[in-house]
């Protein structure tokens, strides 16, 4: 036989009940329902399965914030970068422009000497 066959047969093996189990549960069962105080569900919360789904949306309750934040600072960083380049492709044109025209000037300039 396998190791996982005799793993098997391990756990499902019939095991018996201990003393007393079947007093004990009509115990319970005859027992009035109490109402649970104000803080038992939130011990419920601190349980091992459920403090995971807690932490997880505390975090993700912090983190989807600030990260929209983020985005939004980002997204104004870049217009803003964007708005400048604009602004230095014309000042460059101007400039250029102007350089042209002394450029154009100063070669009609140098012409004219050069006729007299």
């Amino acid at each position: 036989m396998s190791n996982l066959e005799n793993d098997l047969k391990a756990a499902l093996r019939r095991v018996e009940p201990p003393e007393n189990f079947t007093e004990r549960v009509l115990a319970r069962l005859n027992d009035p329902v109490r109402e649970p105080s104000w803080w038992e569900p939130l011990l419920a919360l601190l349980q091992p399965p459920r403090i995971q789904w807690v932490a997880l949306s505390l975090l993700a309750s912090i983190l989807i914030p600030v990260g929209a934040v983020q985005y939004h600072r980002e997204m104004r960083q870049r217009a803003e970068g964007e708005m400048a380049k604009k602004q230095l492709v014309l000042a460059v044109r101007v400039a250029g422009n102007k350089l042209h025209r002394v450029q154009q000037k100063v070669l009609e300039i140098g012409r004219m000497d050069t006729r007299l």
